[in-house]
């Protein structure tokens, strides 16, 4: 019996642990130039990943920055916002990426602010920082938006890693819906047993 029960526990903490899978989108592979109509889709890791913005596009830095920058994401100006959506239904609790505009290889230093956006487009939270490396972390971001209110050339982003949550499928939601319904008949008839 004390088996079974275990056995139930176990399949219910697997059925509710939410799918997790690290990514990270360097830029490596894209060509250079402008995206036409402003919106590229990337497959990271087997999610679909939806860049739009005025301007967007794959710039080359080398040889002024170190040779893993030679792909970056940018606008054209500063002060074009860039958005980054997580299709399919995925969202992510954490994400970093990297401003190589911070004033460490150059005299210029671009402040970036990033505001994150929940599936039902609620504010989550905001960061504003010229650090060479921005983290949010906020639950359940499916949305995120990055701008550079200083007059220059275009903001950089890069390096972008973030943490894949999936929302559990339906036969998942099954398997949890059985566990539980497994354990309220185990309480039940323990109840009733000592009663």
């Amino acid at each position: 019996m004390h088996v079974l029960y275990r056995s139930l526990i176990i399949a219910s903490s697997i059925a509710l642990a939410p799918l997790a899978n690290a990514s990270l989108i360097d830029f490596q592979g894209e060509p250079v130039g402008t995206y036409a109509g402003g919106t590229t889709t990337l497959l990271v890791d087997g999610t679909s990943v939806r860049f739009s913005g005025l301007g967007l596009q794959i710039r080359d830095l080398t040889p002024v920055f170190p040779s893993e920058s030679s792909r970056v994401l940018s606008s054209l100006h500063d002060g074009q916002e860039i958005t980054m959506e997580l299709l399919g239904g995925t969202t992510t609790n954490s994400l970093t990426f990297h401003n190589w505009i911070s004033g460490v290889y150059t005299s210029e230093v671009d402040t970036i602010v990033v505001q994150a956006f929940d599936t039902a487009n609620n504010l989550l939270g905001s960061v504003t920082s010229s650090d060479e490396f921005i983290s949010l972390n906020f639950t359940g971001m499916a949305r995120i938006t990055f701008d550079d209110f200083s007059a220059g050339d275009g903001y950089l982003l890069d390096d972008i890693q973030y943490t894949v949550t999936a929302v559990p499928e339906p036969a998942t939601w099954a398997l949890m819906l059985v566990g539980l319904g497994g354990l309220v008949s185990i309480h039940r008839r323990n109840r009733t047993v000592h009663a």
